[in-house]
């Protein structure tokens, strides 16, 4: 018997309990932008944006620091690697060049799948706060994804899902979710 995705879990997991999930994971670097979010700071925000309520000033203030990092992810991609977040999501570490030992190849690695990853949670985070600006890059994590839906992808459709009033399972999904982002 095959262990059980954790991407299927996500499916049906309450907007806020996912929206808490990833402000765990930029707990520490918003508070290193002062922003500290207590337990309770964060199941507020989280319960306000899955209501499609307009956030508090706290809940703005994330929503902007977020917005700054992704941008700056975006940015080590760029100066960096000379990718778009595409490209890097495409491209295999062993075309990276830059590196000759164990440990720059280490630390390369690391710097890419960094930026990486606060690009798709930080989009993800985004757009479920109702900011819409990096819909692009979760259309490219589910589409890299290649229908294995694996985490990162799962949370990608479901804040978009989400944000355009779009059931999930909508046989023309992707089409109906672009419509549902322009409104």
């Amino acid at each position: 018997m095959l262990p059980p995705n954790p991407a299927e879990k996500l499916r049906d997991a309450p907007i806020a309990d996912l929206i808490v999930v990833l402000l765990k994971q930029y707990r520490r670097l918003l508070n290193e932008r002062e922003i500290q979010l207590t337990t309770a700071a964060m199941d507020a925000i989280a319960q306000t944006a899955a209501t499609k309520q307009p956030l508090s000033e706290q809940g703005d203030a994330v929503r902007d620091a977020i917005a700054v990092m992704v941008t700056e992810s975006i940015g080590v991609l760029q100066r960096r690697f000379d990718l778009t977040f595409e490209q890097s999501l495409k491209t295999d570490m062993d075309n990276i060049g830059g590196w000759e030992t164990t440990g720059e190849f280490l630390e390369i690695a690391n710097h890419k799948s960094n930026a990486e990853l606060r690009i798709s949670s930080g989009a993800t985070l985004l757009m479920f706060l109702g900011d819409k600006r990096y819909s692009d890059a979760l259309f490219t994590v589910i589409e890299v994804d290649g229908g294995v839906n694996d985490v990162d992808a799962m949370f990608a459709k479901r804040a978009l899902s989400f944000i355009a009033d779009v059931d999930f399972d909508t046989e023309d999904w992707e089409a109906q979710v672009h419509e549902g982002l322009k409104q």
